[in-house]
């Protein structure tokens, strides 16, 4: 909290308060290298165009809606409790307890209390349950099966995250390194922007690197993505880079909505340190003059300007955005440049 009150001082309950709510718009970007905007408009009624972005477009996001309160209770962990919110179904992972029986008409509740959706309870084969719900306290387009996700014609990505490729603008020729790319949706808008960039991206994980290459390949994007631990990239002999993006593992504390959060103050100092160590790997990386796009879905100092704030870098450009005020994830960019 004294992180939180560091940014907010007397407009912290604010801010508190604005987290608990989904944003009011429900965005999309449409991959041009697919199709067009119009013609992905035709198909999903509801979506209109952004005003600033001519790949986005948006659906607003309805609620809160009016839930029952019933004596038939399924508790559900944080995550699951922050999807069903805006409508998601129930499935097993996230179920921590059933209090009511198959075929009841039910409360979904998360662990610490708040009701986000009403729903019926339903046996899987196998003998799991899940809830179907029926009413949530915010709804909004569920996307997830639509044939424009599955073909690749549409991404579901945050205003404020399309903002990072924006402010990357890649140009014909550049060398890009994606430091974080997973799940991939800022690597793909890079690639949208301008193909003709040289673009590779990296994770750790193999099983991330997997599902990206299989989302790029459905959506046209011709990237190149390596699993390997991008705090130790000048090992691979990469050099003379022109841009790189870091977006790393950060508390998320801009996300919305949340039903609670928790962290410590060790938990800020931690993900300070292992943040910093991405930013020396690109300091090695790039070549003088090149620049670095750092961004998080956080609010902290300790996370943002004090990782920014390096003697081996300018600092062109630095961008928040805040719940309470953008109406938008609680969001930092920063855009430096290699001395």
């Amino acid at each position: 909290m004294e992180e939180l009150r560091k940014v907010y001082g007397r407009s912290l309950n604010s801010f508190l308060d604005s987290i608990k709510r989904p944003n009011s718009r429900l965005y999309v970007r449409v991959n041009t290298l697919k199709t067009t905007v119009d013609e992905v408009l035709q198909s999903m009624h509801g979506f209109k165009k952004d005003e600033d972005f001519p790949e986005a477009i948006y659906a607003e996001v309805k609620g809160p809606n009016k839930l029952e309160s019933l004596d038939s209770k399924v508790i559900v962990d944080k995550k699951t409790a922050e999807s069903v919110m805006l409508g998601a179904d129930v499935y097993p992972p996230g179920i921590k307890k059933i209090m009511a029986n198959e075929g009841n008409a039910v409360e979904v509740v998360s662990e610490n209390g708040i009701t986000v959706a009403n729903g019926e309870l339903v046996r899987l084969p196998g003998g799991k349950f899940m809830v179907k719900v029926y009413n949530s306290l915010y709804s909004s387009p569920k996307l997830a099966d639509t044939k424009e996700i599955k073909e690749g014609k549409i991404y579901v990505q945050g205003k404020a995250s399309m903002h990072v490729a924006r402010i990357i603008d890649p140009q014909p020729g550049e060398f890009i390194v994606d430091m974080t790319a997973a799940p991939g949706g800022k690597l793909s808008h890079i690639y949208q922007l301008e193909p003709r960039a040289r673009i590779i991206g990296f994770d750790h994980t193999y099983k991330k690197v997997e599902k990206m290459k299989q989302l790029f390949k459905k959506m046209n994007v011709n990237v190149q993505v390596f699993v390997h631990d991008s705090r130790y990239l000048s090992e691979l002999g990469i050099k003379d880079v022109d841009k790189v993006l870091i977006d790393p593992p950060c508390s998320a504390l801009g996300l919305r909505p949340k039903v609670y959060d928790k962290k410590t103050k060790t938990d800020l100092i931690n993900l300070h340190a292992y943040q910093k160590q991405f930013l020396n790997s690109a300091y090695e990386i790039l070549k003088k003059g090149g620049e670095v796009i750092y961004s998080t879905c956080t609010v902290t100092e300790i996370e943002n300007e004090e990782v920014v704030n390096d003697p081996r870098f300018d600092i062109e450009y630095m961008i928040r955005f805040h719940p309470q005020i953008h109406d938008m994830t609680g969001f930092f960019i920063a855009k430096l440049k290699k001395k």
